[in-house]
């Protein structure tokens, strides 16, 4: 069991500031998916936002872990092609063993909300200017991120073993070794020949309404 400790988090996120600068946190903060979300605000007006993965449901410290690792490698990244839609990473504790008592992730703060997505709310007019800039977000995010990382052979087999090992240090319960076994047998079957040698890219694999930040006049600020 962790105990969590967010009395700490404003002399966590100094320790990420040249300055030293100490921030004030906010009274309110926001849960969204597998992490709750704190901002934090400097004496210069700039803010910043906190994520840490209090949901994530397994009992395992590598798992929930290995989750804000992947977002990092991946912000880190947009923010060296520059990609303006992403939040810009300032620095992460990737352990249990910190004064915040869980591992956590500090970015800018986007302004704005998280988009309200009802079957009325907003019109129809809204709908299609929404939809319209998350597709061509979504396109733009594609294209600057399109690499060639090997085959896509090469890409899941390297998968597979990396979960063999996980699953092999008791970091996947429920998943097996026979499991990845046979999701290597099955790689052949599975993937398309005229795909083998495509691009890879990054995309946004979860485009839910809170996990996308509008200003009042619906125009996506990320």
């Amino acid at each position: 069991m962790h105990t969590f400790h967010p009395e700490n988090l404003i002399a966590a996120i100094s320790a990420f500031r040249s300055d030293g600068k100490t921030p004030i946190l906010n009274e309110r903060h926001w849960d969204g998916g597998q992490c709750r979300i704190f901002k934090v605000d400097f004496s210069n007006r700039e803010s910043w936002s906190v994520r840490i993965p209090i949901h994530v449901q397994s009992d395992f410290e590598d798992a929930i872990i290995n989750i804000l690792e992947g977002e990092q490698c991946i912000l880190q990244e947009l923010g060296r092609i520059g990609f303006p839609w992403a939040p810009k990473y300032y620095g992460s504790s990737l352990t249990f063993d910190n004064p915040v008592g869980f591992p956590f992730m500090a970015l800018s703060w986007i302004e704005g909300s998280p988009l309200v997505w009802t079957p009325t709310d907003p019109p129809r007019p809204v709908r299609d200017k929404v939809l319209g800039q998350v597709a061509k977000i979504q396109m733009a995010l594609i294209e600057c991120t399109k690499e060639s990382k090997g085959t896509a052979t090469q890409y899941f087999s390297r998968l597979v073993a990396n979960r063999l090992s996980r699953v092999r240090n008791g970091n996947l319960p429920g998943i097996t070794v026979q499991n990845c076994s046979d999701q290597e047998r099955l790689l052949n079957q599975v993937l398309h020949p005229e795909l083998e040698d495509a691009p890879f890219a990054i995309d946004h694999g979860d485009l839910a309404p809170l996990n996308i930040i509008v200003d009042s006049k619906y125009k996506v600020t990320g």
